[in-house]
């Protein structure tokens, strides 16, 4: 058994342990003082941004192609998605409940600290984590920012890259316009203290180097744009400040960038993992981050074409009932391709006998 295949196992028994463990999709009712209704109000909205306050929900799986497809989730297997261990077709975070309460803490507990700095999620897709961060805040009084930063058009083609970087470019599904994410802090009455900006990490971060950040919530990926995103928000991370990576467990190439950073600038505040993907550490040093000189990284190349968002995700039955559907077509032209041969055989025949 190689190195990799061994990682793998041990990770895949890690997240067969939290997906055992993961918290059913409850909220807290509400009570008359008001410390209660906020937990109601937030309980309740943690479950709308997973899609788990139904009793059914759809997942969503990748394909080779790029393409996805859909199946629907009932009863315990709702677990995966509290898990945070599939994609929501409906849902607005992927991160499911674990990680969502793990956030709230953080939000409640630099404002309760008094940890100066606004909050930023860098990855966004569907801007529910940022979310969160505003409903807490709002709940708690606070108006600081909550700055959400994301391409806003999936992953770049990403030509010559590491394999992760390769499959998620392919997949769509993955691409959320800015207008919708901001369409969602408004009908969920959130839009007010929210900032976001647009573009690709390249091109976009090195503009907030005079901001202050209380909670940088990185959710990259992949090697790369971990790597720059790190360097170019943690330096402002104030002392007492949360630093949460939500693919640390789950995308070797990010936690090779993380595991890279912490080394490179002497890093030793503990990293304490959240669930089998999540993973976070506190600031509690105020020695300044060195200035690395980073290479210009490769200016993303844009997508070949605008990403295609289909009217509905077809089941894995669908898939295959269009497959069978394609094999009869094709049985059925070579039928007629080898009947139309015959008649013009019979054509050509009854013509040389008349002669």
């Amino acid at each position: 058994m190689t190195a990799d295949s061994i990682e793998y196992a041990m990770w895949m028994a890690d997240a067969q342990r939290h997906l055992a463990a993961a918290r059913e999709p409850l909220a807290a009712g509400p009570g008359p003082d008001p410390e209660a209704l906020r937990t109601a109000y937030l309980d309740l909205l943690k479950l709308s941004l997973c899609d788990l306050a139904g009793t059914t929900t759809t997942s969503v799986g990748a394909l080779p192609d790029g393409g996805v497809t859909a199946r629907e989730l009932r009863g315990d297997e709702r677990r995966q998605r509290a898990a945070g261990m599939d994609w929501p077709l409906h849902g607005l975070t992927m991160v499911g409940l674990g990680r969502l309460d793990d956030l709230q803490a953080c939000v409640e507990s630099v404002v309760a600290d008094g940890i100066a700095g606004d909050v930023i999620e860098a990855g966004s897709w569907r801007g529910g984590a940022a979310l969160l961060m505003r409903a807490t805040l709002d709940s708690l009084g606070d108006d600081r920012t909550v700055w959400v930063a994301d391409s806003f058009q999936g992953f770049p083609d990403a030509g010559d890259a590491d394999s992760e970087a390769l499959r998620l470019s392919a997949i769509d599904f993955l691409a959320v316009p800015q207008e919708e994410v901001a369409d969602s802090f408004r009908r969920l009455g959130c839009e007010r203290g929210v900032r976001f900006v647009p573009g690709f990490f390249e091109e976009t971060l090195a503009g907030l180097a005079g901001e202050r950040w209380s909670i940088v919530r990185l959710d990259a990926d992949t090697y790369e744009p971990t790597r720059l995103a790190l360097h170019r928000l943690y330096p402002r991370l104030e002392v007492g400040g949360y630093m949460v990576v939500d693919d640390y467990g789950a995308f070797q190439g990010c936690r090779q960038a993380v595991d890279q950073f912490r080394e490179e600038n002497g890093i030793t505040e503990p990293i304490e993992r959240i669930d089998f993907a999540g993973a976070r550490w506190r600031r509690k040093s105020d020695a300044p981050i060195r200035a690395a000189e980073l290479p210009a990284p490769a200016v993303p190349r844009p997508r070949s074409a605008a990403p295609s968002r289909p009217a509905a995700v077809p089941t894995a039955r669908e898939l295959e009932l269009e497959r069978e559907l394609q094999a009869l077509r094709e049985r059925l032209a070579a039928a007629e391709r080898e009947i139309g041969l015959r008649a013009w055989l019979r054509r050509r025949l009854g013509r040389r006998g008349q002669r």
